[in-house]
């Protein structure tokens, strides 16, 4: 029974580390573009006068893609955690279902003297 649910767990397992690697590819890209964008705002806003509307519109919203990047940063810091605690988690479990086939298929014939 022990061989059955690790083998589940261990599927269980992959899905939830496969999730986590797909979102944060999702997040790694997100993170580029919100970059590339700060950096463009911060190339055009040299162009206009710092006490302009403008200037100050621009500023903002380089603020508002600062706090995108530290949210995705704090996801990103999330995922890559649940990836390692899947991966390890993955060990345990393997090295539960490699006891549980060795257990299974290992026969002690006792050899009477």
């Amino acid at each position: 029974m022990g061989l059955l649910i690790g083998i589940t767990r261990m599927r269980q397992l992959f899905m939830m580390k496969s999730n986590a690697e797909w979102k944060l590819q999702l997040i790694t890209a997100a993170l580029m573009t919100a970059q590339n964008s700060t950096n463009n705002l911060l190339q055009v806003g040299t162009d206009y006068e710092s006490d302009s509307l403008i200037a100050k519109k621009l500023q903002q919203r380089q603020y508002k893609l600062k706090l995108l990047e530290e949210k995705l940063n704090g996801q990103k810091a999330a995922l890559e955690l649940q990836i390692k605690e899947c991966t390890q988690e993955m060990e345990s479990c393997k090295a539960m279902i490699d006891a549980n086939i060795r257990s299974s298929f290992s026969y002690n014939i006792g050899l009477g003297n």
